[in-house]
């Protein structure tokens, strides 16, 4: 059966329900068909399989290896990320888009991108400018610009832009300085919106990051870990107003960043229960928390496998490599392991391949 096929355009069109009881999916679906369309593939699928859909990994070069083809084959991952190295000409990124959603045609890798615009940069013909540019100008061009580059971005056929950045940048040192809206929380949060507003129907899966904020450090989490301790209050006043606004609007997707947060434990937030508690229970979010890269330097006082363990029972959705510190293989076996010998319950996983599949197949829908 498959479930999704290339259009002319899109790159996704629905298959209507069969008279042998295949999934439909159409304009008229709302939340709850979606999860009944989850819910049947998840009951197909073997402990491996649900595996290996709450990993999103890396690729080595502008086209797919042989040894590529056959991982993404056999392991039939959740997701692909494309960054800066992947990148060639405009035909040969649609060529490889095209390739990664080959391996799986029943029910493809989401292909992501980073593209921030700026210094987090992909493509070439993006026609947004970067995000302190951006934070120059009124709601309705911000929201304009932001439909124009989602709408570039799923003509290469990609499914999920990492973006917009949530963070603010306080000062002149921090980390994010250059990749944010700006320096004023009301400001940001607003800038976020209409950036939301402008992309959220693109049929593109949007993702805010680095939640709980990353703007108050001037630590590069990709070679160590930053540490945020803020005044609580003063949190969720000004570093939390932009990600609380992006839930408020439906980001179906957040990002946990590699933050040492002392009131929230030992653990990063990438890897504390606590931050996903605080993200679902006080602002709200239920749709798909994706970890940062977990092989980024932050994390390496940690073992590859440990830091599996952690982000899953944590309670990210979707683990992110943009740096493999295992290979796939082993890190979807791992996790296989834990759950066939109990020590991660298979409610735990399903749960997350169902928030990952409800959220594919409704942007499925919208394109």
């Amino acid at each position: 059966m498959i479930l999704f096929q290339r259009g002319s355009f899109s790159r996704r069109r629905m298959l209507a329900l069969g008279a042998g009881g295949g999934l439909a999916l159409t304009t008229h679906r709302h939340a709850r068909g979606q999860e009944s369309d989850a819910a049947a593939l998840i009951a197909a699928m073997s402990p491996r399989e649900q595996a290996a859909r709450m990993f999103m990994l890396p690729l080595s070069a502008t086209s797919l290896t042989t040894a590529e083809e056959t991982w993404l084959r056999e392991l039939k991952p959740g997701g692909v990320i494309l960054v800066r190295h992947n990148f060639g000409t405009p035909e040969e990124v649609r060529a490889l888009v095209a390739a990664i959603y080959d391996t799986n045609l029943d029910l493809p890798p989401l292909v992501a991108l980073d593209q921030e615009g700026g210094i987090v940069s992909r493509i070439e013909d993006d026609p947004a400018p970067d995000a302190p540019t951006l934070g120059a100008l009124s709601a309705a061009e911000i929201s304009r610009l932001a439909a124009a580059r989602a709408g570039v971005i799923a003509s290469y056929g990609f499914d999920v832009n990492f973006a917009p950045v949530a963070d603010i940048a306080f000062s002149s040192d921090s980390f994010m300085s250059g990749r944010t809206f700006g320096d004023d929380p009301e400001s940001v949060a607003a800038d976020v919106a209409a950036y939301l507003e402008g992309a959220l129907e693109s049929g593109v899966l949007h993702c805010v990051k680095h939640f709980p904020g990353h703007g108050r450090v001037s630590v590069d989490s990709h070679e160590a870990l930053p540490v945020l301790d803020v005044d609580p209050d003063i949190w969720w006043d000004e570093d939390a107003l932009p990600f609380r606004v992006a839930v408020d609007l439906g980001t179906p997707m957040v990002m946990l960043g590699h933050l040492m947060t002392p009131r929230w434990g030992e653990l990063p937030a990438s890897l504390s229960p606590e931050t996903v508690r605080v993200l679902r229970q006080e602002l709200g979010f239920a749709g798909t928390v994706v970890s940062d890269d977990l092989g980024m330097g932050a994390l390496a006082a940690w073992e590859p496998l440990e830091i599996v363990d952690l982000a899953v029972t944590a309670g990210n959705d979707l683990l992110l490599y943009v740096i493999l510190n295992a290979e796939p293989a082993e890190l979807v076996d791992h996790l296989a392991a834990r759950v066939e010998n109990g020590e991660i319950p298979p409610a735990r996983v399903a749960e997350s391949v169902m928030r990952l599949l409800a959220m594919q197949l409704d942007a499925a829908r919208q394109r």
